[in-house]
């Protein structure tokens, strides 16, 4: 299995353009978005990429009925966490939801807002923070590619 992980796009529409430039050529089967897409344009923009999406909102998200009823008529998934195949994602950092999630039978937990890229490993489990796609903070725009166990951080 072969998926991407973004997160906090944050209406930065030249970074979600350039986003969906670098993977034009990547073979992957869907997409997971751990929050922060903000506005309905930008879930329209995203959806550029013809895939399914598992979103979950983020702090930032203020139009969340308009953006579930996106969601709903392009058969995405979106909620506060969502599961994925074989995975759940969550936009917080409250450490008790964490360490609720890291024990679920899922082996991919992605997780956003701090805006910093990690990947960690719990035994079969493991924990990724894509970074940012808008690159407001760190200054780096950056997304992962999970492949079967192996993750690449990814700066475009």
């Amino acid at each position: 299995m072969r998926f991407v992980a973004i997160s906090d796009t944050h209406d930065n529409l030249e970074a979600i353009r350039d986003l969906i430039d670098n993977l034009k050529g990547e073979k992957f089967e869907f997409v997971v978005h751990a929050g922060d897409v903000i506005a309905p344009f930008s879930m329209k923009a995203l959806a550029e990429l013809g895939k399914t999406f598992y979103v979950a909102f983020g702090n930032n998200d203020g139009e969340r009925r308009i953006l579930t009823k996106i969601a709903e008529e392009m058969g995405w998934v979106l909620g506060e966490i969502v599961e994925f195949p074989n995975g759940v994602v969550y936009h917080g950092t409250d450490p008790r939801i964490v360490d609720i999630l890291k024990k679920t039978d899922h082996r991919y937990l992605i997780l956003g807002h701090t805006h910093e890229a990690k990947i960690e490993r719990f035994g079969e489990k493991i924990v990724i923070n894509p970074g940012e796609v808008c690159g407001y903070l760190t200054g780096k725009r950056t997304f992962a590619i999970v492949d079967d166990g192996e993750v690449d951080i990814v700066e475009f």
